[in-house]
């Protein structure tokens, strides 16, 4: 079946708003034809554009944003991508959208346009002749739009419709000039005031909601009718989801109808259809307000006025969620009267709320109207409901350029939205983690300050990174806003901001106007403390005030930081070695939830079997750097002890200690290059108790062996989503001082490793890694003995010198369990084979090759694949032979989880040697190889590293 759009569309400024900030009137008229089948429509466009600024415009920038969604190259898909997003990247053909046929005339004659060649949802029109000042022209074109499924925010799901950003519309021209800009997903708009009216034609039995009022009687009341209905209903159902259904759509009718719109002083103009949708309406009558030093005085409703009109209330949703939604008047009502008491009169006659798919967030605004996404109850809904409403003063009618300042609208709006909760909801518990409640604005803040990897909130949307988005944009602004308010007062800060309504409404003011606005009620030290925050990195501290001196308190796991005492928090621990048996111990530790500039641990165990007290213990400093090249200086020591070494005899075991430090820097690189880079020094000593014989057949003593380890290393990486990318170079010193041992030796080594992936289908990896390694000096070079700290194609526990990883069994018998246990730090060889055969070691050199691919067919959520390793390394056989080269491959099946973190690895192809040594060590089960890499475990590690 086919379906029919039919659009009028008339745009344009009103003439009494001929000033610096209207600087365009432009008139649309467009019909438009829409194929449900192909979902395709087609329109004629005729566009008066009147030149209301002081300059002769000689060309015309217009935005023709469904093109973003034609190919992998524009802004938003490549934003998409940054953001490790790759729906859009790997969707079909079919899912696509575009604009195109376009063919301007302007009064009449041909013109030349052209789409930007970095960002092909631009147009330019090239004018034959100067538009003056107050002159105008007709601009004539058909155009074509390919609706995408739904990636961001146009786009469509079935035959449900959202259809926004969807005609050809001018960019804003002001005194700075013109202002083209691609779509984008994060990061939203800039665009100027008008009026619209709209008469859209479609089969009878779709539902609507848009921006503007609806003009139809016969409309309007089938509309209200079957609002009466559905609540009257929706009111005696027992069985209301509060969840997602799957609801089918019923066939389009055979008959169209025709609906219009008018929408005044907007920016923009939005529509959904869908025809399951359900109906809900209500009005609200705003008394006027009038704001006075003493804050905003309400007068008596005047029938005549036409500021005092009910505004009507809509409320369009489906099965999903029915249950929370079926309050949502009520809460679209109580947000309108929010937001007017505090900043000033809401301008237009309508608010209606969409429930209908959306990609980009819980919820998006439009003027009049917003979309919303699923919530996960009915507070979350309001709360959505509120700051989408808020919008319609912040984004709407304030109307800021959002991709430069993005903070304007959303910091300032989710300021008041916080304040609206607080206000209807002020036992509601918070956020919560580990049982506690938790301010997730200020864990966010400090947790990228801390790290030092936090953006200013003046940083425009395309050069905020993907969590900082949320953090500068939305989180900073807000708690500086409540900081703000605590010191001067909250009256003071709504005065500000009712004189910043008032007075930029619909003229797009930017941050000197709204710094402006409260420096009219706030000193002027607070408000320069307030622009620190929002055009700085300066550390900021967002405490309540102490409420009074305490001692410390001991809490479980981990908390967030607060202002009256101190915490400390404790782990019950529980570990297990080959050598110490069941270990009991617990972590004491200052680490909360967010990074210390200080941080702490001590974890002492009991082994029950070695009867030796083991364990770990550490601290880190982080300093930060006003440098531009660098961000963060961070100084770190630790030192661990486990037994390593049990007497066969005696059952005795031995314990090794480690001591380490390590200064790092880490540079700066801009946020969305998602590069990471450092330069770190580490000095490691590992000491070793070891039995001492004598001549005896039982140990007589214990003897202490030394090894001291200097290490200068750099490291670079990539997080893109397609093609992650890291390289880290390592030169390696080794002194043994006076120990005398025939497998000791100094060296100086150089190692280099590099790595990646490729993303070749939805989450589909071939991931890869090379490894090479050369002693630059080795006391054993000559020797056909190896050391410990020989290069090692296989990565397990023996291999594992510098004791950097955590392991089941060190120094296991030959054939046992524990050597199946690997790391991946040289040669990352999976193929469990015992050093006792001095498989793959070197005193020269070595280098590998480790490739991992991700089956290319539906494993039915089964992470299998497929892995391929091979080494080539130089050995001898004896002391009196040169040095050859050797090489070795393995291969099999693998399954892996967590990001490679843990992996199960089968051998079943290998060269004749290696096949040889691996049917050595017996059955199946003894020949799988597992990687589970427990350092990488440790919370704050693993947190930490995201970003």
């Amino acid at each position: 079946m086919r379906l029919f759009f039919l659009f009028s569309l008339l745009f344009y400024l009103p003439l009494a708003a001929q000033n610096e900030y209207f600087q365009q009137e432009v008139h649309y008229d467009i019909k438009v034809r829409l194929d449900d089948q192909l979902d395709e429509l087609f329109a004629d466009l005729q566009l008066k554009y009147v030149n209301n600024s002081s300059d002769t415009l000689r060309e015309l920038w217009l935005h023709c944003w469904p093109r973003a969604y034609q190919d992998n190259t524009t802004a938003y898909a490549r934003q998409e991508l940054r953001n490790g997003d790759t729906d859009f990247h790997f969707s079909e053909v079919s899912e696509r959208g575009t604009l195109d046929s376009l063919s301007f005339r302007v009064d009449g004659s041909p013109v030349d346009h052209t789409f930007d060649a970095n960002n092909t949802d631009i147009a330019l029109i090239r004018l034959n002749q100067g538009l003056l000042p107050g002159a105008s022209i007709l601009i004539e074109t058909p155009f074509w739009v390919k609706i995408p499924a739904s990636f961001s925010r146009l786009g469509r799901v079935g035959n449900s419709y959202q259809i926004t950003q969807w005609y050809p519309k001018p960019a804003v021209y002001d005194q700075e000039g013109w202002h083209p800009m691609p779509y984008l997903d994060a990061g939203e708009y800039f665009a100027e005031f008008g009026s619209f009216k709209v008469a859209i034609t479609l089969p009878e039995n779709y539902v609507v909601g848009a921006t503007g009022v609806l003009q139809e009687s016969e409309e309007r009341e089938w509309l209200l009718e079957k609002a009466t209905q559905d609540r009257k209903v929706l009111s005696q159902r027992g069985d209301l989801a509060d969840d997602y259904v799957v609801e089918a759509a019923p066939a389009s009718a055979t008959t169209n109808k025709t609906i219009t719109y008018l929408a005044e002083d907007v920016h923009d103009f939005a529509w959904f259809a869908d025809k399951r949708f359900k109906v809900l309406h209500d009005t609200l009558r705003l008394a006027r307000t009038r704001f006075t030093e003493e804050g905003p005085r309400k007068s008596e409703l005047g029938q005549k006025d036409k500021d005092q009109e009910a505004v009507d209330i809509w409320a369009f949703f489906t099965e999903t969620e029915a249950r929370y939604w079926t309050a949502a008047t009520d809460y679209l009502k109580r947000a309108t009267r929010f937001y007017s008491e505090h900043l000033g009169p809401y301008p237009y006659p309508q608010v209606s709320a969409v429930q209908s798919a959306l990609s980009a967030g819980g919820g998006m605004e439009y003027p009049m109207i917003t979309v919303i996404g699923l919530s996960q109850y009915a507070a979350e809904l309001d709360e959505v409901l509120a700051h989408e409403v808020g919008h319609n003063w912040f984004q709407g009618i304030l109307a800021s350029n959002e991709r430069e300042h993005p903070w304007l609208d959303e910091g300032l709006n989710s300021y008041y939205e916080q304040r609206y909760m607080a206000t209807f909801y002020p036992n509601r518990p918070q956020s919560k983690i580990l049982g506690r409640a938790i301010n997730l604005d200020r864990l966010g803040y400090e947790y990228s300050s801390r790290l030092g990897v936090d953006q200013p909130p003046a940083t425009p949307s395309d050069s905020l990174s993907f969590w900082n988005y949320w953090i500068s944009a939305y989180s900073k602004p807000a708690l500086s806003l409540h900081q703000l308010a605590a010191r001067a007062g909250e009256d003071k800060v709504d005065a500000a901001f009712r004189a910043y309504y008032e007075n930029w409404q619909f003229r797009h003011p930017g941050p000197e106007a709204f710094y402006a606005a409260l420096e009219q009620y706030v000193n002027a030290a607070e408000v320069a403390d307030f622009r620190a925050a929002i055009e700085t990195t300066e550390p900021q501290e967002y405490l309540p005030e102490p409420a009074e001196d305490r001692f410390y308190q001991l809490k479980l796991i981990s908390g967030q930081r607060e202002a009256d005492f101190k915490k400390l928090f404790y782990l019950p621990l529980l570990s297990s070695n080959r050598h110490d048996g069941l270990m009991a111990g617990l972590a004491l530790h200052n680490r909360s939830l967010s990074p210390r500039k200080i941080e702490w641990i001590a974890a002492p165990l009991y082994g029950f079997k070695s009867k030796q007290l083991t364990g770990m213990a550490g601290a880190r400093l982080r300093v930060p750097m006003a440098s531009k090249s660098i961000r963060q200086l961070v100084l770190s020591s630790g030192v661990n002890s486990f037994s390593n070494f049990t007497l066969d005899t005696t059952q005795q075991a031995y314990a090794y200690r480690r001591i380490g430090a390590r200064a790092e820097l880490f540079f700066n690189h801009p946020a969305i290059t998602l590069r990471r880079s450092s330069l770190f020094f580490q000095a490691v000593d590992i000491s070793q108790n070891r039995p001492v014989f004598s001549g005896s057949p039982v140990p007589v003593g214990e003897q202490r062996q030394n090894e001291l380890f200097f290490r200068l290393g750099y490291r670079w990486e990539r997080r893109t989503e397609i093609n992650p990318l890291q390289y880290a170079l390592t030169l390696e010193y080794k002194d043994i001082g006076n120990e005398q041992s025939a497998f000791l030796a100094n060296h100086l080594r150089l190692d280099a490793r590099i790595n990646g992936a490729y993303q070749y289908d939805q989450d589909k990896f071939l991931h890869w890694r090379i490894f090479g390694g050369y002693f630059l000096s080795n006391d054993l070079r000559e020797s056909s003995r190896f050391g410990p700290s020989s290069l090692a194609l296989v990565d397990n526990a023996n291999s594992d010198y510098r004791y950097e990883e955590l392991y089941f069994g060190r120094n296991a018998p030959t054939g046992n369990w524990g050597e199946q246990q690997l790391g991946l730090q040289q040669g990352g060889f999976r193929a469990p084979i015992s050093r006792a055969f001095n498989f793959g070691q070197s005193n020269t050199y070595l280098m590998a090759l480790n490739l991992d691919a991700d089956l290319p067919f539906n494993t039915e959520g089964i992470p299998l694949g497929v892995f391929l390793d091979a080494g080539y390394y130089g050995t001898k056989a004896t002391s009196s032979e040169p040095i050859s080269g050797e090489f070795s491959w393995v291969a099999g099946p693998s399954l892996s989880f967590m990001g490679g973190k843990v992996g199960v690895f089968l051998p079943v192809v290998a060269d004749p040697d290696t096949k040889a040594l691996l049917l050595q060590r017996g059955n199946l089960l003894r020949r799988i190889s597992f990687r589970l890499n427990l350092s990488e475990f440790l919370p704050w590690r693993w947190i930490d590293s995201k970003y």
